[in-house]
């Protein structure tokens, strides 16, 4: 099974706009960039969860139930102070396995390749800012992939420019580790 999700809520009460930059939310972005690779992935006939455009991250991951078979995936769109910033990184557990870092490193691959921006590579989730991420504790295959930099422009007019053959690239990815269980 295939859990994805969007980073940040961009609908309702529980409103998080995550970053914003350039006149853009991350909420927005990350959502956009979901059903794309939803949108491919259920063209390759697998069965997708997601999260509501209204619900919390701790609501979707109470609701979900992922297992030692399945792949979870969560997009975000990174942010820095500096404009010139860039890249893409995967971030997983600190208990990472052997799946879960290959996983993320081909996320990154494609990514940095498609977009043409930097590859910040996979980090553990003691490395990330936030030190846990809650993602981290489903079972499976699981990593955090931020996309590239919402506050540095180039990132996002690649992005805009190359998001659908990104998004299939995505998709690619997610079906071979689903079929790897």
């Amino acid at each position: 099974m295939v859990f994805i999700s969007s980073g940040h809520v961009p609908k309702g009460k529980n409103y998080d706009p995550g970053a914003v930059a350039n006149g853009m939310t991350e909420a927005n972005k990350a959502l956009e960039f979901k059903n794309l690779v939803i949108s491919k992935c259920l063209k390759k006939g697998l069965k997708v969860i997601t999260d509501k455009d209204d619900e919390k991250l701790g609501d979707y991951l109470k609701r979900i139930q992922t297992g030692s078979g399945s792949v979870v995936l969560e997009f975000h769109f990174d942010s820095a102070s500096n404009p010139k910033a860039t890249g893409t990184t995967a971030l997983v557990g600190n208990d990472a396995d052997r799946l879960d870092k290959s996983f993320g490193q081909e996320l990154v691959n494609a990514t940095s390749n498609i977009l043409k921006i930097k590859n910040r590579g996979v980090l553990t989730e003691g490395e990330s800012a936030r030190g846990k991420l809650g993602l981290m504790r489903e079972q499976g295959t699981v990593c955090l992939l931020e996309l590239c930099f919402i506050s540095n422009k180039e990132d996002m007019a690649n992005y805009d420019l190359f998001k659908h053959e990104l998004a299939s690239a995505i998709a690619e990815i997610v079906y071979k580790y689903e079929n790897l269980a």
